[in-house]
């Protein structure tokens, strides 16, 4: 059994994830819409399975929360949201939600989050300068 994520206005399924996975995405997307950003996530859960997209919507929630990220300088923040924000991502790519970085920050982290080795690469980090930083992952060798 799995999610079906679908395009409101396309009607095209975008994203099939396993049910305990889709699950875990909506909580963390209904807990990132209603209790930190207080706006509406653009996902709109049908049946508990099935999850019409609005894209316009959600790319607003995305640029929402990737702002957010770049706003923060608590760790534990960031490595929660980090786990969330590149799926988020990947799900605006494929329902064709505009996402806009607004910061350099932003768009490096877009970058990162776009790529399929990011888990091997390590994060981006914002600067209080505007700036960002590639903090690697230990023991990795980078291209």
């Amino acid at each position: 059994m799995s999610y079906i994520f679908t395009v409101r206005e396309t009607d095209d399924d975008v994203w099939e994830p396993a049910l305990a996975v889709g699950q875990l995405f909506m909580g963390g997307v209904e807990a990132l819409s209603k209790r930190i950003l207080r706006m509406p996530s653009g996902l709109d859960d049908l049946s508990g399975d099935w999850v019409m997209v609005d894209p316009a919507a959600y790319g607003e929630f995305v640029d929402a929360a990737l702002k957010r990220r770049g706003r923060t300088g608590h760790s534990e923040f960031i490595t929660l949201l980090d786990g969330l924000l590149p799926v988020m991502i990947m799900l605006a790519d494929k329902a064709g939600a505009t996402v806009t970085p607004a910061t350099q920050a932003e768009r490096a982290y877009l970058e990162w989050a776009r790529d399929e080795d990011r888990v091997l690469r390590g994060h981006v980090w914002g600067k209080g300068d505007g700036g960002s930083v590639f903090v690697g992952n230990p023991g990795v060798i980078h291209p």
